[in-house]
């Protein structure tokens, strides 16, 4: 008798164990069924999407900008010019000369070119202008502001590839800017630099020759550009 009950209890407690496992399975299950997952996937699929047309977005603004440089680095030119030094007015002993190399950029198709007053000279001087083709052409400068340091030199040529003047006035600081010139004269012409707007405007004072003027209205950036040196000039972006 005593091993037909053990038996009993053994086959009891095996169906309720196998009951149980059931009955929790079957929970589960349930439970699991009623969970909606959908939202939350497709939120992750949606930001997923967004960084892939982010990425495609990015590619292709530098596609753009990489084609503007190249199509505003066709108006920029080269500037060179013979500048005069004498340690005496009355005699020719001591003098020397120097070449005055540059950049401007042709902002009509006629021939005129903008560029700096050290650069070019002033008024009525003479230079010479090298662009983007090789060409070289004799320009004159008929206009200069030494307060401005800007100036319009005149060659005689026609349909030549131009950049349009933007406004300024909309600019803000952080945005992207790009500087293009020559740095270190004609074997590095056309060098494309980057910055951002560091600041805009700004006001500095200019003392010499026992005066004093101010240049308003100016735009800072961080863009590396060469100030020039050894008498050269190549500051003008």
């Amino acid at each position: 008798m005593s091993k037909k009950k053990s038996k009993l209890k053994s086959w009891f407690f095996s169906i309720t164990f196998i009951g149980l496992l059931l009955a929790g399975a079957y929970y589960f299950y349930t439970i699991y069924n009623k969970i909606d997952i959908t939202p939350n996937y497709e939120i992750k699929r949606t930001d997923s999407t967004i960084n892939v047309q982010s990425v495609d977005n990015v590619t292709k603004n530098s596609q753009s900008i990489a084609d503007v440089l190249e199509k505003v680095s066709q108006s920029v030119v080269g500037i060179s010019r013979i500048k005069s030094h004498s340690n005496s007015i009355f005699s020719s002993k001591g003098s020397f000369n120097e070449l005055g190399l540059g950049t401007g950029i042709v902002v009509s198709s006629n021939g005129y070119i903008l560029s700096n007053c050290h650069v070019t000279g002033e008024k009525s001087s003479t230079c010479y202008i090298t662009l983007e083709n090789g060409y070289t052409y004799e320009g004159s400068v008929v206009w200069c502001d030494s307060d401005l340091d800007l100036s319009i030199t005149k060659i005689d040529a026609t349909d030549l590839a131009y950049a349009s003047i933007g406004d300024s006035s909309h600019l803000k600081s952080g945005e992207s800017v790009y500087a293009i010139g020559n740095p270190i004269g004609y074997e590095f012409r056309r060098t494309i630099t980057s910055g951002i707007i560091s600041a805009t405007n700004r006001t500095i004072k200019i003392e010499e020759n026992n005066s004093v003027s101010y240049m308003t209205d100016l735009i800072q950036t961080d863009a590396s550009i060469n100030p020039g040196n050894s008498g050269r000039s190549f500051d003008f972006a």
